[in-house]
């Protein structure tokens, strides 16, 4: 290794030492079998996510760039889905509360996260205009540049707020020692189906509420839904086995096409609003905005396979515990 990569490993090392003492050498996530308990799946997961936003911080203080703030963001989603799939075996209060205050933390992260999503993602599209459209189709973008900048600049505030750094101490704390109630010395095997059901159940009310054809709003839910029965089974995988991560990948297919679709929503709102700031770019955002309808469209065209499938799976699994 360099002297720059010693240097920056070691100021690293420092930062991580500021926002969590000790947390690096504490935060090992258990090793799960299918044995564990279900006390020990909880500790697992949160210990997973809190490592991950730790390490994230420590680089985000040095410098923010896409794929920390990529990766903080899913930590705190992450954690933020489990709080709410392990309720029934954690103290209610605790657990509420804690994940309350970490909305906070994740919007600042999906505000920035977005941003890069949304400038990445035209800019991609505009490589698919005709040659005379590049150069105007990035100046028309400026307004998306500044927008991301500005998230960033919000991002960095929020890292240096004292509210942050004693939410990130709680949830080292959280990760280390969650609060449990009775029900957590209940065998795990005996839990799961329980635990994934009432994800599952979410998810498919969602679908059978849906429009016909279903408005956008509607598919953002299912996709919401549909990342919490993944989230809630990879975290008991280690112990459920097999189908639980047959599962997950099936759901997670959902997502992924469902995330498109909204993020090719997303892209067609802002670019109707840069066309009426600004007429000169009227015509770029046009054809940028034909082609996201274009992308949202096919998501509205695959997502039900998709669901066919993970319901198939679900039938599996459920028949499996």
């Amino acid at each position: 290794m360099g002297r720059k990569d010693e240097t920056m490993d070691g100021t690293v090392e420092r930062e991580l030492k500021l926002s969590a003492p000790d947390a690096l050498d504490e935060l090992d996530a258990p090793q799960l079998d299918e044995n564990s308990g279900i006390d020990v799946v909880v500790r697992a997961a949160f210990a997973a996510s809190v490592e991950v936003l730790v390490r994230e911080d420590a680089m985000l203080r040095l410098h923010a760039e896409e794929e920390a703030v990529h990766r903080a963001r899913v930590s705190v989603r992450r954690l933020r889905s489990d709080l709410r799939t392990f309720l029934p075996l954690l103290d209610e209060a605790w657990a509420c509360g804690l994940r309350e205050r970490s909305r906070w933390l994740q919007d600042g992260f999906s505000a920035a996260r977005d941003a890069d999503v949304l400038l990445a993602r035209l800019r991609r599209q505009s490589a698919a205009l005709p040659e005379p459209d590049r150069v105007p189709a990035e100046e028309a973008l400026a307004p998306l540049r500044a927008a991301r900048e500005e998230a960033y600049q919000r991002l960095a505030a929020m890292l240096r707020e004292p509210r942050y750094a004693a939410l990130l101490q709680d949830l080292v704390d959280a990760a280390k020692r969650p609060r449990f109630n009775a029900r957590a010395s209940d065998a795990a095997r005996d839990l799961i189906p329980e635990i994934v059901a009432d994800a599952w159940s979410t998810l498919r009310k969602r679908v059978r509420a849906r429009s016909q054809p279903p408005a956008d709003r509607e598919l953002h839910g299912i996709r919401i839904a549909a990342k919490r029965v993944r989230y809630a089974v990879e975290a008991v995988a280690p112990v459920a086995g097999r189908r639980a991560r047959q599962l997950a990948r099936a759901v997670e297919r959902l997502q992924t096409i469902l995330g498109d679709q909204h993020d090719a929503v997303a892209a067609c709102e802002r670019l109707r609003v840069l066309s009426e700031d600004d007429r000169g770019s009227a015509f770029v955002a046009g054809a940028l905005a034909a082609l996201e309808h274009r992308a949202a469209c096919d998501g509205r065209e695959t997502w039900l396979r998709a669901w066919r499938e993970a319901r198939r799976e679900h039938r599996r699994f459920r028949r499996s515990m």
